[in-house]
């Protein structure tokens, strides 16, 4: 199994609303269900992982890091560990700032909820753990290209040298992040003085060719965040139209308003086997299945999971005889009882004599769940189409 595939089944199987409630307020359950198992998936077994690693230095006693996992004889990665309800602030960071100044070895340091990973190094001064994080990510909101990234710490790929490098590349993305976000949202003064003075278009022309007064910079900030708005609104319609989950295309509509290039049919429709959608992005409202038959549906992907196998059940190319049909090691996707051996569904829909599993935890896997569920009977996701 890839490893963004063993990601992404630690959070379907253990973040249930039912099963989060209950890990908010207990740190030990949340390093049994949630961080010890991210270890493993690290790839990293009980030798080579220290439980409550002690990190004294000088006369500062009994102090403990909850886990150290070792490299080559060495303690290189500290995580420290809160409950999953907990909220990282400035004292929990400090605190693992001191775990790693006092253990020397440490290259880097992760502090995490279960749901949280925040991983830390010393990029600005030697031993001294950088105040931002250079890596974030979050189960609840996995990005695949954040998985990549991830992977880097992984015992088959474990490379200081490599991973830090990559560490200072994504420090300063961070930074330039923030920066951007914050001028989206408020663009400053001095961001509207580089637009208008230092910027040009591609006819050479400047934004704005008269004298840039204050009155003049001021009336350009609503513009400016306007524009800002409108851009980062066609990227998004771009990503929706062409299922990109890494990046946004960074395309442009012609005079007329239509895409220069699209993969969608003269009627809109999109084949299933083309799309990705992401966290955010809108589901269909028509489902176009093979011979010919369309089904209006609401605005979300487990109704397109939903009328995709009732599809299947009414044709009987679904059956009898691909239950139980599993999504993932031990979850039941179809079932023709409610009761599995393994667990209950969560929030089924009952079809005929079938139960299909609607909860997928967010929309990458429930998208998933359809391609798995089209494919396991043996046919073609490209002969499913949306719009």
């Amino acid at each position: 199994m890839a490893f963004i595939d063993d990601i992404r089944e630690l959070a379907e199987k253990e973040l249930s609303p039912e099963g989060l409630e209950a890990l908010k307020t207990n740190e030990a359950q949340t390093k049994h269900s949630l961080i010890e198992p991210f270890i493993g998936i690290l790839g990293y077994d009980r030798n080579e992982v220290m439980v409550e690693h002690i990190a004294d230095i000088g006369d500062n006693k009994g102090k403990k890091v909850d886990y150290a996992i070792f490299k080559d004889g060495d303690p290189a990665i500290l995580i420290e560990c809160k409950a999953a309800g907990v909220d990282f602030n400035r004292k929990h960071i400090n605190q693992l700032r001191g775990y790693f100044q006092n253990v020397k070895e440490a290259r880097f340091g992760v502090l995490t909820n279960g749901l949280v990973y925040q991983f830390y190094t010393d990029l600005d001064d030697k031993n001294l753990m950088d105040s931002k994080p250079f890596l974030r990510f979050d189960l609840l909101d996995i990005q695949e290209p954040l998985v990549e990234e991830l992977e880097k710490f992984t015992k088959a790929k474990f490379d200081i040298t490599k991973i830090r490098d990559t560490a200072s590349k994504l420090k300063s993305t961070q930074r330039i992040k923030r920066i951007l976000t914050a001028e989206y949202k408020s663009p400053t003064k001095d961001f509207v003085n580089l637009l208008l003075n230092y910027v040009y278009d591609d006819d050479g022309s400047k934004v704005y060719a008269g004298r840039k007064t204050p009155r003049i910079v001021e009336e350009f900030k609503p513009i400016i965040k306007d524009a800002f708005q409108q851009f980062v609104d066609a990227q998004i319609r771009e990503r929706q139209a062409h299922g990109d989950k890494n990046e946004v295309a960074l395309t442009f509509t012609t005079d007329s308003g239509q895409s220069d290039s699209t993969q969608t049919d003269d009627k809109g429709w999109k084949p299933l086997s083309e799309l990705k959608p992401q966290k955010g992005d809108s589901a269909p409202t028509e489902i176009l299945f093979p011979g010919g038959d369309t089904k209006s549906i609401k605005v979300a992907w487990s109704a397109v999971l939903v009328e995709v196998a009732r599809w299947l059940i009414d044709n009987n190319i679904l059956n009898e005889s691909h239950c139980p049909l599993r999504f993932g090691r031990s979850r039941y996707l179809v079932s023709s009882s409610r009761d599995s051996q393994y667990e209950n569904f969560t929030i089924p829909e009952k079809i005929e004599s079938f139960y299909i599993e609607k909860h997928h935890r967010h929309i990458p896997r429930t998208f998933d769940a359809v391609i798995h569920i089209i494919e396991s009977v043996h046919k073609d996701p490209a002969e499913f189409k949306v719009r």
